[in-house]
Formats: C-alpha cells, sequence, structure tokens
C-alpha cells in the first residue's frame, strides 16, 4: 500500500498542471532603474541641454528613439517612467491588448483634458479640440480611427487645439510588436505661443510607450521640442511638458477603467 500511495503521488506531480509566474516587465528595466522605481512609483528626467534618456525601458526600437532625441537636440523636454495596475484586468489577453490599442486611437476622448500649468499655477485645459483628420491636404474631420486587429504598422493625421500652442496638425505612428505599443506624434505644422513661431514643423515629438504585462502596465512617455528662447522660463517649460504627460497617463488610466 506504501508503494501505490507514493506511485500515486509521483503521479499526481508529474500530471498537475505547471504554475506560471505572471508575466512582467521587470526584464526591461536596469536593476537600479526597477529599484528607483519600486521605491518611488514614478520617476521623471529633463531632456534639455543635450541631456540623454535615462528612463526608457529596453525595448528593441530604444536606438531609434535614442537617435531621434539627439537630433532634435532638445531647448526643452522631459520623460516619465511609471506603473499602472488593476488586479481585475489580465492585459496579456488578446481582447485587452486590441482595447488597449484602441484607446490609444480614440483621439476625440483627449478633447477637454486638464493638466497642471506651471507657468499659471493652475489647472487648465490641455486641448480644446481633439481629432483625427483624413490626411495632411484636406484635414476633414474623420470618426476615431477603431480596428478590429492589431496591426504591426500604422500612421494617422491628427488636429488638436492646444491652448498654449494653438491649433496644429500631427503626423501621429502607431507600432505595435507583439510586447509593447508605441505611439510617436510629430507636429507637421508651426506651433505658436502667444502668436510667436515657437516651434518649427517636425521639430517636437512626443513619445508614449506602453508594455502591458499580466495586472500591470508599464507606462514611458517622452516630450520635447527644439524652441526658440523661452526668455529663461525654460524649467517652467519642463514642469509644463512634464504635467502634459502627467495629464496623457491619466486620460489613458481612466479609459482603461471605463473600457474594460
Amino acid at each position: 500500500m506504501r508503494k501505490l500511495a507514493c506511485s500515486t503521488i509521483v503521479l499526481l506531480v508529474l500530471w498537475a498542471p505547471p504554475m506560471f509566474a505572471e508575466s512582467t516587465t521587470d526584464t526591461l528595466l536596469a536593476p537600479e532603474l526597477l529599484e528607483r522605481l519600486t521605491l518611488e512609483g514614478e520617476l521623471r528626467n529633463n531632456l534639455s541641454d543635450a541631456s540623454p534618456l535615462q528612463l526608457i525601458p529596453e525595448i528593441s526600437l530604444r536606438p531609434e528613439i535614442e537617435e531621434r532625441i539627439n537630433e532634435l537636440e532638445l531647448s526643452v523636454g522631459t520623460e516619465v517612467l511609471t506603473r499602472y495596475r488593476n488586479e481585475a484586468i489580465d492585459f496579456d489577453a488578446e481582447s485587452s491588448r486590441l482595447k488597449i490599442y484602441n484607446i490609444l486611437r480614440s483621439i476625440s476622448t483627449m478633447e477637454g483634458i486638464k493638466y497642471y500649468s506651471a507657468s499659471r499655477k493652475r489647472m487648465r485645459t490641455l486641448f480644446a479640440q481633439s481629432y483625427a483628420i483624413d490626411g495632411p491636404d484636406k484635414q476633414e474631420r474623420v470618426p476615431d480611427p477603431l480596428v478590429q486587429e492589431i496591426p504591426a504598422y500604422s500612421r494617422l493625421y491628427i488636429f488638436q487645439k492646444d491652448l498654449t500652442f494653438g491649433a496644429n496638425m500631427y503626423r501621429s505612428e502607431y507600432r505595435y510588436s507583439g510586447q509593447y505599443f508605441l505611439l510617436t506624434n510629430r507636429n507637421t505644422t508651426t506651433m505658436r505661443y502667444f502668436l510667436l513661431p515657437m516651434v518649427k514643423p517636425e521639430q517636437s515629438v512626443t513619445y508614449i510607450l506602453l508594455i502591458p504585462a499580466g495586472k500591470e502596465i508599464l507606462f514611458y512617455g517622452a516630450a520635447g521640442a527644439h524652441t526658440m528662447s523661452f526668455f529663461g522660463l525654460e524649467r517652467t517649460r519642463e514642469d509644463s511638458f512634464y504635467n502634459r504627460l502627467k495629464a496623457i497617463y491619466g486620460w489613458f488610466t481612466e479609459r482603461v477603467e471605463d473600457s474594460f
């Protein structure tokens, strides 16, 4: 009987379903960066004066992003790294990935989001208008370009009326590797500050990187521009760029909670 019992135990062990650890984004961060993120919850680094990217996870497109940031020679910019966690959602599921992708393409839902203006020291509307357009020529408004399947690459044009930089058109590129989503926005029109031409076309960039795994999404954002002088207000502008990224993060996480 003892031999039979032992054999039964061995069989149960051999046939038991494998226990998989929850997928994680930790391997994409340097150990010291991971430790800081775990302790602080959010990390920030300013990118002016040719400061290199310090917070970006180790993804395949990292060299391309670093090269573009270096080419722009940012006069103002910032990067942010944080994590969003929701115990009720499996972000590894295909249906979850599709929802994440379509949230990024829900351009019209960004209209009216608010951010903290460092220069005015109060909350302010970020985009008074925000919608997708049919291209750089006619610029006719179209519905949010939602999809049923995630393509590896997609390019859209969007219009946004920014209460700081005015009405502008942007080229948005969406990439999906199977592991992460990368949204890149570049201005295709001149951005103005109090009617002054401040940023020439193709001289501003925003990167939003989302890496879903298990119950969490690693969120990385970088935004900056090569601009005319801000007349000594560069520090305030960096704070405003940071607050803009925080507003986008807040918009995204709110959409996640509404969509799932």
